[in-house]
C-alpha cells in the first residue's frame, strides 16, 4: 500500500505550496466555514492518505468490473496508482488464493473504521454455497468486511437491486446489498 500523502502526491505533479493553499482556502470557503478553519482543513489535507479499498464481486456477470477496466477519465491505471489503494479486488489483483484473501485481512486490519467496500454483485441467501470466494460465503464474507468500514458502495444493478439473479424464480433466494446493508444518516 502506498504510504504517500495527498500533499506529497500533489508536489510530485507539480502543484505549489502556494498552490495547495490556495485549493484549502476554497475548500474550507465551499464547506461554509469560517475563515480560521484554513489551518486544520490544509493540516488534514497535509496528511492524508489514498483510502484503501475493498472490492467485493459476488453473484455477478462481471460487467461492472469490465466497466471499470474500460474508463478513461480517470483509468483504471490512473484511479489505481494516483487516487485510491485497490488493496483486494478478485479479479484485478495479482495475488490468488490465501495471498487474496491475506490481503483483504489485513487491509481490514491496517484500516479498521478508515477503509471502503465497493461491492457489485447480489448475495444468494437460498443456500449459500450458490457462490463462495476461497470457501467463504457471500454473505459471510459481505459481513465480515462491512464491519470496519467507513462506507459501502453498492455499485450496479445486481448490488442496488439484485439484479438478473433476483428475478423470478430467484433459486439462489438473491437479494441486493442495500437490502442487508442498514444506512445510517
Amino acid at each position: 500500500m502506498n504510504k504517500q500523502t495527498l500533499y506529497e502526491m500533489l508536489q510530485q505533479q507539480g502543484v505549489s505550496r502556494r498552490g495547495f493553499l490556495k485549493y484549502c482556502t476554497a475548500l474550507t470557503s465551499l464547506m461554509a466555514l469560517p475563515p480560521a478553519m484554513l489551518p486544520t482543513v490544509a493540516k488534514a489535507l497535509e496528511s492524508a492518505r489514498r483510502p484503501s479499498v475493498i472490492w467485493l464481486s459476488f453473484q455477478e456477470c462481471t460487467g461492472c468490473t469490465e466497466s471499470l477496466t474500460r474508463s478513461h477519465s480517470p483509468t483504471v491505471e490512473g484511479l489505481i496508482f494516483d487516487h485510491i489503494s485497490l488493496d483486494y479486488h478478485h479479479t484485478l489483483q495479482a495475488a490468488s488464493g490465501h495471498g487474496a484473501e491475506h490481503a483483504r485481512e489485513q487491509s481490514i486490519k491496517e484500516n479498521y473504521g478508515k477503509y471502503l467496500v465497493v461491492v457489485d454483485g447480489s448475495i444468494p441467501l437460498a443456500e449459500p454455497g450458490y457462490s463462495t470466494i476461497a470457501g467463504i460465503s457471500n454473505l459471510d464474507m459481505l459481513n465480515e468486511t462491512v464491519a470496519g468500514a467507513a462506507a459501502v458502495i453498492a455499485v450496479g444493478t445486481c448490488a442496488a437491486y439484485g439484479g438478473l439473479p433476483h428475478a423470478d424464480p430467484n433459486p439462489t433466494g438473491a437479494v441486493s446489498v442495500t437490502s442487508l446493508i442498514s444506512v445510517h444518516p
